[in-house]
């Protein structure tokens, strides 16, 4: 891997600031609980008042066994959990102001969930779009030099989906270097990778430390090779700390309290057989002896190269800086881009995805078509005979059935796989999240409303309904409407539920409003005290007007290719079904009331699960 240093040359003229503006993390007293279970108030202590401090300049990894609590700490000390959580972050010996720090931070996070359809070139360009206040050539210069400091540069026409592993992890964090963040978290870093890519990706991290950044990555149990390239280890056992200090310190340490590394014994596997209990109970030994973090003796002591031509000492750094990233930062807007252009580049972005995703456009345009000319030879020609008024009333129904599923199943299954690239971009201040939900109803509206129109279209015309545009556009309109309030449904439980639980739980929401629709029991038939039900399902308003623009509106007496026709005159078929008082502008405006709602609820639902990482 190329080397990372002269990684923004167009800044050399700033480097003088770099030490300045590096951070030092101070925590004290950390401790986060959570509830054990739902029906009870007792609490489990997650973190037991931890303490510690990384630093500018070194790559610190945070290690434990599974459980140990060090994702959690990862999490309490980006920001990404805040809620059940005491204690003190401090940056420079000022206490942590969160929405600035977030500014000055960005969180790697273990799954690399990037945009598949995108190319590296075109996820850069994005994220600089949105992170940067630069002019075009200015973030195309950047984008340049990042990519090849990333070693991406031969790989930036790729489709990030046929990246390997280490290049997407080497994406994601070129991704977050577009603004240069003084403060860097990763996530099991080196999950999945190899052992040279693992070392290339570790290597990276390094450098970037060298640059004056404050590098903080979580690590389950580094080879021999990786723990070497460590500068600072911070070790969690059942919540505690059990070791802060330097990688080559360690073996000292356990040596001062009794536990003698073996010759030619891996010392990480030791210390972890320590800790889960292998050797007796030491661990609350090691914690008494490192004071759960406060204990700085076994630090490094060495002074890091931050830049080519200084030198500093980074025990004299901390709270004796004298640059402050409050001033630096207080009048940055937190969103670089607002939310209009935040808007339209997320539109640009959906756009590209909706085009290149060739397979889910254009399946789901070829199978409205296929299933609209199935659809239309089965019923073929029956529109305008009262012999087939009833065969019309299914034809009709099966419509908005088939209009709703086909609207709710896919953004049902689909928007879980997209919301941990929401998370990881929001958490990183990409965007809004209404700028994100407006953006992305705006595509799915487009697309809903071109196969809505192909499907209706071809199904009018093929069962041989009346031809009159009027009554052509009613029934487009509530075909369209209905299937954009089920793709809202779709969202709502996409958005609230895990994929495996949509499949199982999304159809059965569907089933109260299919239930209450007018098709299987009419409102009438029905007890008064359950009447009420049937004004909440939006398939029964559907579904009326979808009739009322056939049938509707004085329509003339129809033709009988029968002996006798019941319905020969339309408005008895609606004084049967009880829809003669029908009034079809008061159904759509319900259906539009009803897509508004929903819309407000998916939104909410899904601001609360964003903040629950965020």
């Amino acid at each position: 891997m190329r080397s990372a240093k002269g990684m923004y040359d167009t800044q050399r003229a700033h480097d003088a600031q770099q030490v300045n503006r590096s951070l030092y993390l101070l925590f004290e007293d950390i401790t986060y609980s959570v509830r054990k279970g739902i029906l009870t108030k007792e609490r489990t202590k997650l973190l037991s008042d931890l303490n510690g401090d990384f630093r500018p300049g070194e790559l610190t990894a945070i290690m434990g066994l599974s459980g140990s609590g060090k994702s959690t700490l990862m999490d309490i000390l980006a920001g990404f959990t805040t809620t059940s959580v005491s204690g003190r972050i401090m940056v420079n010996g000022r206490q942590r102001n969160m929405s600035e720090f977030r500014k000055l931070s960005a969180y790697i996070m273990q799954d690399d969930k990037l945009q598949p359809l995108l190319t590296v070139q075109e996820a850069m360009l994005i994220a600089a779009d949105l992170k940067l206040g630069l002019d075009h050539y200015e973030k195309l210069q950047k984008i340049d030099e990042i990519l090849v400091a990333m070693s991406l540069d031969e790989s930036r026409y790729t489709l990030t989906g046929e990246l390997s592993g280490g290049q997407r992890k080497r994406l994601a964090i070129a991704l977050e270097l577009i603004n240069n963040p003084p403060v860097m978290f990763f996530d099991e870093p080196t999950s999945g990778l190899d052992s040279v890519t693992s070392k290339q990706c570790l290597a990276l991290l390094k450098q970037l430390a060298q640059e004056g950044r404050t590098i903080i990555c979580t690590i389950h149990q580094p080879s021999a090779t990786l723990f070497n390239m460590l500068d600072h280890l911070y070790v969690i056992a059942d919540g505690n700390c059990v070791y802060t200090g330097s990688t080559y310190n360690l073996v000292p340490y356990l040596s001062s309290i009794g536990l003698h590394c073996p010759t030619h014994y891996y010392p990480v596997d030791f210390l972890m057989e320590i800790c889960n209990g292998d050797y007796g109970p030491h661990v609350s030994k090691l914690v008494e002896s490192i004071e759960n973090g406060r204990c700085d003796i076994w630090r490094s002591k060495k002074d890091f190269h931050l830049k080519s031509n200084d030198i500093i000492n980074l025990e004299q750094l901390g709270p004796k800086r004298l640059y402050s990233y409050e001033i630096e930062f207080k009048h940055t807007p937190y969103y670089t881009a607002n939310s209009w252009r935040q808007f339209c580049i997320l539109v640009k972005r959906n756009a590209i995805k909706l085009f290149r995703n060739k397979v889910l456009t254009l399946s789901r345009i070829s199978m409205h078509f296929a299933i609209a000319l199935i659809i239309g030879i089965l019923y073929f020609r029956i529109g305008q005979d009262a012999a087939f008024v009833l065969d019309n009333f299914n034809l009709s129904y099966f419509n908005i059935m088939f209009l709703m599923y086909s609207a709710f199943s896919p953004t049902m299954l689909m928007f879980p796989l997209e919301l941990p690239i929401i998370v990881r971009e929001h958490f990183n201040r990409w965007y809004k999240l209404r700028s994100y939900y407006l953006a992305n109803k705006l595509t799915d509206f487009l697309l809903q409303l071109i196969i809505t129109s192909i499907y209706s279209i071809i199904v009018y015309y093929m069962s041989d309904q009346i031809n009159e545009s009027r009554r052509l556009g009613l029934y487009m309109l509530m075909c369209f409407l209905v299937s954009l309030v089920a793709q809202t449904a779709g969202l709502i439980v996409g958005s609230g539920l895990k994929v495996q639980n949509s499949a199982i739980f999304g159809p059965f929401t569907m089933m109260f409003f299919i239930m209450f629709s007018g098709f299987f029991v009419h409102a009438k038939d029905v007890h008064p005290y359950l009447n009420w039900l049937f004004h909440l399902s939006f398939l029964k308003y559907a579904f009326e007007g979808v009739l009322i623009a056939i049938y509707g509106y004085d329509r003339a007496k129809l033709k009988c290719s029968a002996d006798y026709c019941h319905f020969a005159i339309p408005e008895k078929f609606l004084i049967e079904f009880d829809m003669k008082h029908v009034n079809y502008w008061h159904n759509m405006t319900v259906l539009i009331l009803f897509s508004i709602t929903l819309d407000i609820v998916a939104y909410i639902i899904l601001n609360i699960r964003i903040k629950k990482h965020t």
